[in-house]
């Protein structure tokens, strides 16, 4: 009996680390750096709803200030260059092509952690959950998972292991993505996994205080640095990298009726209907190309391919192929 209370007392302090993926480098990983050639897009559009720099102290202000939500456009920029939420800010952010799933992940989100240079794998993260939508209005959470101790508050600049959290954005140091997996999330009637058009990215506030405390899919209270009340409070967006996009083709499934652009394919001009009022077009691999509100657009020294066009309807995104011989 004393061999096996002996073996469970060692066994317990090797359960409560709780052995997720470890940080960048190690065996193990699931780190994905920026450079990676599993990279095919990258997200090209970003709404921000910043939240307080600090939740229990609202009249110190909205965080971001001089954080504009372009900076999470495009390819990752590292330590300066990124989208800050401050505590429970929103951030939805958008893809010329949809994101689909496949084996493995499908996306990854970027933020700008760093190590603690004094203690060996623990790193700086602030948190946040990802959810995805194929509407724009109905949006699926992933479950994420944290085993870091809620005891003690995290202070404002402490660290946390990233093998105690899982399926949260911010696991790994900047530069390296935290990737996600479309697989994860129930299948529901509301989401088309095979058609994801937002990823939004929701700072988590990190307060044990259950006055503003918010907690993962197991009811865990989610302990991460905290207050951080200045202006580059809370998660810091990078970027959101995606992995698997969907085939451009299968846009015909889902246009309406109306052509919004003509003619298609064009050679010189693209002529927009009336009630369009702008129009941005991509390659199929996110990168875009033109923007426009004109009504006739030249299009005569584009590469000959397949387009993506983001038309502007009554305040809504319309998307079309359009096809360049």
């Amino acid at each position: 009996m004393r061999k096996i209370l002996s073996i469970f007392l060692v066994v317990l302090p090797l359960l409560s680390v709780a052995q997720f993926a470890p940080p960048a480098g190690q065996e193990g990983t699931t780190a994905m750096h920026a450079d990676s050639s599993a990279f095919k897009a990258w997200a090209t559009g970003c709404v921000v709803e910043p939240g307080p720099m600090n939740i229990a102290n609202p009249s110190a202000g909205l965080a971001g200030a001089g954080w504009p939500a372009e900076n999470a456009i495009g390819y990752p920029e590292g330590t300066y260059g990124v989208t800050c939420l401050g505590d429970g800010g929103v951030a939805t952010l958008t893809f010329a092509m949809p994101i689909c799933d496949r084996p493995g992940p499908d996306f990854a989100v970027f933020e700008n952690g760093f190590a603690n240079a004094g203690s060996p794998d623990m790193y700086f993260l602030e948190l946040a959950f990802v959810e995805v939508s194929s509407d724009g209005e109905h949006f699926f959470r992933f479950p994420a998972i944290t085993y870091v101790q809620t005891e003690t508050q995290l202070g404002g600049m402490a660290c946390i292991d990233p093998r105690q959290i899982h399926n949260f954005a911010s696991k790994y140091a900047a530069m390296y993505g935290t990737p996600f997996d479309l697989a994860d999330i129930d299948d529901d009637p509301l989401l088309d996994k095979s058609r994801v058009t937002h990823v939004r990215v929701i700072d988590v506030v990190g307060s044990i205080n259950p006055d503003y405390a918010t907690y993962d899919s197991q009811g865990h209270i989610v302990n991460d640095p905290w207050p951080t009340p200045f202006a580059s409070s809370g998660f810091d967006l990078d970027a959101v990298g995606v992995i698997h996009v969907s085939s451009p083709f299968g846009l015909d499934d889902h246009q309406e009726e109306r052509p919004l652009v003509y003619p298609n394919p064009v050679v010189n001009k693209l002529i927009l209907e009336e009630d369009v009022e702008s129009i941005a077009l991509f390659t199929v691999m996110g990168q875009r190309v033109l923007v426009s509100n004109q009504k006739q657009v030249d299009v005569s020294t584009l590469a000959s391919g397949v387009y993506v066009a983001h038309l502007t309807v009554d305040g809504k995104t319309l998307v079309r192929k359009i096809v360049k011989p």
